[in-house]
């Protein structure tokens, strides 16, 4: 339905409505007006009636004087004779009566076929009207003289022949038809057959018809208990209401016509206008073309839903572009995300075929940036990332990253620098004529990311992992290119990280083997699959002591024992390490709160703590859970941590570390002498025993500078006051080696492998079963 048919529907009924309402109200008040008027015909006829009333009543009592005068000095015997005389005299009296003041006739003249009945109660002078068999009603007057006591009362009864008369010239003059009813609804004068009882039939009625003929049925008081009725015809009432309602309808009919022309003409210039202009403009909009305006001159609501339509469209054109620049671009780093660097490859990978030259996909992950980010916070991982992205644009030339455009790929760039998505970074770099050249960017960029970052109040070095794959050798489309460089890239972190890889075929076996070592080791934790093993660290000098480290094994169902350099670089790049490592410190300190109720004395158990965790997460909580619910106490439990999870995040390592202190736990510096080694760290680091790396023991037999340095470790350690463990120990003369330069503590395969629970105690108290030193 078209607008304007729909508007003519709505505005007719509402011209239509007050026409209807206001045309009801006019007819209502003008029948009621002429009903008034009406009335008004009826009170002007009552009043002559009431004026002829009066004079018979005083006629009545002229006549009553006159009788009374006559029979004043009459006997009693000649009464009666008198009052024939007097009422043949005075013919225009239909009856006359007297009754003494008791009520007692004493006489009676009546020229009616049957005389009234007597008068019951006298008192005084009173009219009363009643009902005649001729038609004209009769006028009962009783007289008695007050001044005389004994005289007669008086009863003259006159017919109303004036008012009757002036009944029937009113009926045919004016066609009113007028009865006098008194209080008992007793017609006084003639009625037709019939219409006293319809007439009592209808006592509430307003209306009756007589011979075809309408009339109102009107009520006048013309004496109390004397009620006038007037019938008035309705036929010239009836007609000046129809007269009305012809008018009425004539003009509803012209409104409503013109206020329809009117309103077609309104709403073509107005609306219909308008809304065409709106039309269009939404249509174009519709089709993309957010070029055109609309303009409209009319300075009302449509000339601002225009200046509206204005300003969605200009914001339609912004967000248009917003939305392009995140369809193909990272809203973080600015640089092409996935989707504008697949079809950028593809365009690349075209124009390689048609060149015939090499294309390399370099696809970056950054080492434990999981840890960072679930650690440090979301923002600043944030940070982090947008770093990473402008080191990136640094290790490659100015025109190696594809320039913003709102059309992806539309570039004659050779090289594309993307953010795929989390961590995860991508180089193409096209018109190569050998492998190395993306080596030697890989290694750039290696340089460059391993220098620490800056995150507010933290340093972090993070490092990465980089899998490379060529075109044509590893693929022909980017979606395989991707898959094989990100092998290659799983492979580099298996191999230490923070190294690059080529993709080679071999390495689709060692993947999936990854993928589902990832997976087993996600639920060997609930099968209870992994264990604690312990192995004894010996002390060569001083106090006899009961040591060991805690080290985590993995008994796989299938497998059997998983060794703990194949799972745990998996766990701590997964982050999974987190779980192991609580499960680690809880088991440790179950296990010594065990042995503290077997009676064993001066017990200490170390327990590795992963970069992982030092960093990432907060072992303290699960620290200060053993502490408050077991029974051990804080020197017992040694944390074992390497230099390198140190250096990662430096501010937050010497905090926690302060915090594990405070509770009376030990710090193991682990693997001492491999990574920075510097005296400065010592000094800020609250370290307690320093662990020589076995690199400096396996040598110790034929080198003589590991025996050097070995010795100046060693200094170290006792100027500084720290506890020395010196591990991988497996020969006798190893040992002997290590005693003789001072070393307190040895551990290694020489005395014992790790092993479970019992059986590592077992190694302590055979030794003091036989009596002897352990090192001996």
């Amino acid at each position: 339905m078209k607008l304007q048919p729909k508007f003519a529907s709505v505005v007719i009924p509402l011209i239509l409505g007050p026409l209807l309402l206001a045309g009801w109200l006019m007819h209502y008040h003008y029948a009621a007006y002429l009903q008034d008027a009406t009335r008004q015909k009826l009170k002007l006829l009552a009043e002559p009636a009431r004026q002829y009333l009066a004079i018979s009543q005083e006629d009545a009592r002229q006549l009553a004087r006159h009788l009374d005068a006559t029979l004043r000095d009459t006997p009693p015997t000649a009464l009666n004779d008198t009052l024939q005389q007097w009422h043949r005299q005075n013919a225009n009296v239909v009856q006359v009566e007297l009754t003494s003041a008791q009520g007692e006739r004493l006489g009676l003249s009546s020229h009616l076929p049957s005389p009234l009945p007597m008068t019951k109660t006298p008192d005084g002078n009173r009219a009363t009207i009643e009902p005649s068999p001729k038609g004209a009603p009769l006028l009962r007057s009783v007289f008695s003289n007050n001044n005389a006591s004994s005289a007669p009362v008086i009863t003259l009864t006159l017919p109303l022949l004036t008012l009757q008369d002036f009944f029937d010239s009113s009926r045919r003059h004016s066609q009113v038809l007028l009865y006098l009813q008194d209080a008992n609804a007793r017609w006084l004068n003639a009625v037709p057959p019939g219409l006293a009882d319809r007439l009592q039939q209808k006592a509430d009625a307003t209306h009756i018809t007589l011979d075809g003929t309408d009339f109102l049925i009107l009520q006048e008081t013309l004496a109390p208990h004397l009620t006038l009725v007037g019938l008035v015809p309705a036929t010239g009432v009836q007609r000046h209401l129809e007269q009305l309602e012809s008018s009425l309808a004539a003009l509803a009919v012209v409104a409503t016509l013109l206020a329809l022309l009117i309103l077609q003409r309104a709403l073509q210039r107005w609306i219909a206008r308008p809304l065409t202009e709106v039309q269009r403009m939404t249509t174009a909009i519709t089709h993309g073309e957010l070029n055109q305006t609309l303009e409209l001159k009319n300075q009302d609501e449509f000339s601002e839903l225009a200046q509206s339509f204005n300003t969605m469209r200009e914001h339609l054109q912004r967000t248009t572009r917003q939305i392009e620049e995140l369809a193909y671009f990272d809203t973080l780093t600015g640089l092409p995300n996935k989707v504008n660097s697949i079809e950028a490859m593809q365009l690349m990978i075209s124009q390689s075929k048609i060149t015939g030259t090499q294309l390399a996909i370099l696809l970056l992950d950054l080492d434990n940036f999981k840890h960072i980010n679930d650690g440090l916070g979301h923002q600043l991982g944030d940070h982090l990332l947008m770093q990473v992205g402008g080191r990136l644009k640094e290790c490659i030339r100015s025109h190696d990253i594809l320039q913003r455009h709102p059309q992806p790929g539309a570039t004659d760039d050779s090289q594309l620098l993307a953010r795929l998505g989390g961590d995860e970074f991508t180089l193409v770099l096209s018109n190569l004529h050998s492998p190395d050249q993306a080596a030697k960017v890989a290694t750039r960029i290696l340089g460059k990311l391993a220098l620490p970052f800056h995150l507010q109040d933290h340093e972090v070095c993070i490092g990465a992992s980089i899998g490379i794959s060529i075109f044509p050798k590893d693929g022909q489309t980017p979606e395989q290119l991707l898959k094989n460089a990100d092998m290659a890239m799983y492979v580099a972190k298996g191999k230490g990280k923070n190294n690059f890889q080529f993709f080679d075929a071999g390495m689709e076996k060692p993947m999936t083997e990854r993928l589902a070592l990832e997976s087993a080791m996600r639920s060997g934790l609930e099968n209870r699959e992994f264990l604690l093993h312990y192995q004894p660290k010996v002390p060569v000098q001083g106090q006899q002591r009961i040591e060991f480290e805690a080290l985590m094994r993995w008994q796989h169902p299938e497998k059997g024992m998983i060794s703990p350099g194949v799972f745990i670089p998996v766990a701590e790049e997964t982050g999974y390490i987190k779980q192991l490592g609580d499960w680690a410190l809880e088991s440790a300190c179950q296990q010594i709160e065990r042995w503290n109720q077997m009676g064993v004395r001066n017990l200490a158990v170390s327990v590795n703590l992963s970069p992982v965790q030092l960093n990432y997460s907060n072992p303290l909580l699960t620290i200060d859970r053993c502490l408050q619910r077991m029974d051990i106490r804080p020197e017992q439990l040694e944390l074992e941590i390497t230099e390198s999870g140190l250096m990662q995040d430096e501010s937050n390592a010497i905090e926690l570390l302060h915090q594990f202190k405070e509770r009376g736990v030990r710090i193991a510096l682990d693997d001492f002498g491999t990574g920075y080694s510097s005296l400065a760290y010592l000094r800020r680091f609250p370290i307690d025993t320093l662990k020589i790396d076995r690199s400096f023991i396996r040598d110790l037999e034929q080198d003589e500078e590991s025996v050097l340095m070995l010795e100046s470790i060693i200094r170290l350690a006792q100027n500084l006051k720290l506890g020395l463990v010196a591990e991988g120990i497996e020969t006798e003369q190893q040992l002997n080696i290590l005693r003789t330069l001072g070393c307190e503590t040895v551990q290694g395969f020489y005395f014992a492998k790790p092993s479970a629970a019992d059986t590592a105690m077992a190694f302590f108290q055979q030794a003091s079963n036989d009596g002897r030193a352990i090192a001996s």
